[in-house]
């Protein structure tokens, strides 16, 4: 998949304005167990939304969440009896998609979303014309994806912890456990590919001055 290096540096800007945001406003927000309630409430915030959970039976496998978009308001449908890790993992990336997407990323068709995102397995950085880029709605998923691992599972961690899984001091599963997040995220964050790629967003908006 490509991305265009202005979006996804924009993604970054975000997660850093949320970061910022949660830092001045909520209690104890470096604890490793990242608060979804206090995430929301920024999010709502920032962009002037009210914002609603809820739990629904979804058909289907693989979509475990949508958010439906309103004037002013959001809906977020969580899929039911999803372990407590993943619930809270696809909570974040679905608050993620009202603080990244624009509206071009916008889409009624949540599963089709889905299965497009399903099927794609890179996130590479590339300037070249529209034609070149993954599918909007693919590219949002991917991003939203990004984004809830950024604020999950802060980058500041995860170099030393590659480094101490490779040589058996811990192990993805603990790290899932101290971070509250799904194994499978763990190991996507600590992917060689996906450690570069963040190192590079967080480098292109470490001299943004913060805001508020």
């Amino acid at each position: 998949m490509l991305i265009s290096s202005a979006k996804f540096k924009t993604v970054f800007r975000k997660i850093k304005q949320i970061e910022e945001h949660r830092n001045a406003y909520c209690l104890a927000p470096d604890r490793a167990k990242m608060s979804v309630e206090d995430l929301q409430w920024c999010i709502e915030d920032m962009y002037n939304l009210k914002i609603e959970k809820k739990e629904v039976a979804f058909e289907g496998v693989f979509l475990s969440g949508m958010v439906e978009r309103y004037e002013g308001s959001a809906r977020i449908l969580l899929r039911k009896d999803q372990p407590e890790d993943v619930l809270r993992f696809v909570t974040t990336k679905e608050l993620c998609h009202l603080a990244i997407d624009e509206p071009e990323d916008w889409s009624p068709r949540g599963a089709e979303t889905i299965d497009a995102y399903m099927n794609e397995l890179r996130l590479d950085l590339g300037g070249g014309p529209q034609s070149d880029l993954a599918p909007d709605l693919a590219q949002s998923e991917r991003l939203a994806f990004l984004a809830a691992i950024e604020l999950m599972y802060p980058f500041m961690y995860r170099n030393l912890d590659a480094a101490q899984v490779k040589e058996g001091k811990t192990t993805l599963r603990a790290i899932a456990v101290h971070f509250h997040v799904p194994e499978f995220v763990v190991g996507q964050a600590l992917h060689a590919r996906h450690l570069e790629l963040a190192a590079r967003g967080w480098e292109m908006v470490a001299d943004e001055p913060a805001v508020g």
